[in-house]
């Protein structure tokens, strides 16, 4: 299997649609669809970390199918957590993934 198999995958396992995950992951339509028919094979960390946060699952799952110990027990720690922690942990990433994005914008544009 590869990423876009497992990202479809563990999507429908959830019971997520393609939107909901767009919605959630703020990964663009064009990208996931490319991602989920396996013509994108090496999404940049900022992806995978959006789209691993939105499906509740590791990275590990996403790239090889299956989860390290370690990414297990960061899981399983998050998903001890009360709801609104688990929901403030994931807008903390997402925040940190786009405070990144902008700071590589700026850089592009020489700020």
């Amino acid at each position: 299997m590869n990423i876009g198999d497992n990202i479809k995958r563990k999507r429908e396992h959830l019971g997520i649609t393609r939107a909901e995950l767009i919605e959630r992951s703020g990964v663009s339509t064009a990208q996931l669809s490319r991602l989920e028919r396996g013509e994108q094979k090496n999404p940049n960390l900022e992806t995978l970390v959006a789209i691993s946060t939105a499906l509740n699952c590791s990275i590990d799952e996403l790239v090889f199918g299956e989860e390290s110990p370690n990414s297990a027990y960061i899981a399983k720690a998050i998903d001890s957590l009360p709801d609104d922690r688990k929901a403030f942990i994931r807008e903390l990433i997402k925040l940190t993934i786009m405070s990144a994005k902008t700071s590589e914008f700026e850089k592009e544009m020489g700020k």
